[in-house]
């Protein structure tokens, strides 16, 4: 049996997986990346924008452009933090939350189309691996011997 290409099928996965959300959003533009902030805000109100960069794993550059366009779009408001002038806290606009419910019914449509046909048992192997996967940390590679001349 040939070695399975697990790092390539989860990356076409993961891309598929955003094309897929992406194409659901309604018009609304939000995409993927978008739903991960509004999720994390529906729970997590008035957060700082670090705490949502964390959470989502994301870098600050890339959050920094997604939550300029989630406040031109209207789903989300920025604010100073009262404590750290230098801190900006992220709330939800009542068209926010609306966006949030609709992504929300997106993603349930399509946990229910991934897990079609698997069994609970296939379904917790899955998701074990995925865990472990998305646990990895960067480590800096063993430095080469060092040649003598």
């Amino acid at each position: 049996m040939s070695t399975p290409r697990l790092v390539f099928e989860m990356m076409t996965a993961e891309r598929a997986v955003r094309r897929w959300i992406d194409g659901r959003s309604g018009g609304t533009g939000i995409g993927a990346a978008g739903a991960g902030v509004l999720f994390y805000l529906a729970t997590n109100d008035n957060a700082l924008v670090g705490d949502v960069t964390a959470a989502l794993c994301a870098s600050a550059s890339g959050m920094s452009g997604l939550i300029t366009r989630l406040e031109k779009s209207g789903f989300i408001v920025k604010s100073p933090d009262g404590s750290d002038a230098r801190a900006v806290r992220l709330t939800l606009t009542p068209q926010g939350r609306q966006a949030a419910t609709t992504a929300r019914t997106v993603v349930h449509d399509l946990n229910n189309h991934l897990t079609a046909g698997f069994t609970p048992t296939e379904l917790a192997v899955v998701a074990r691996w995925l865990s472990q996967a998305s646990t990895l940390t960067p480590h800096p590679r063993p430095e080469s011997p060092s040649v003598s001349s």
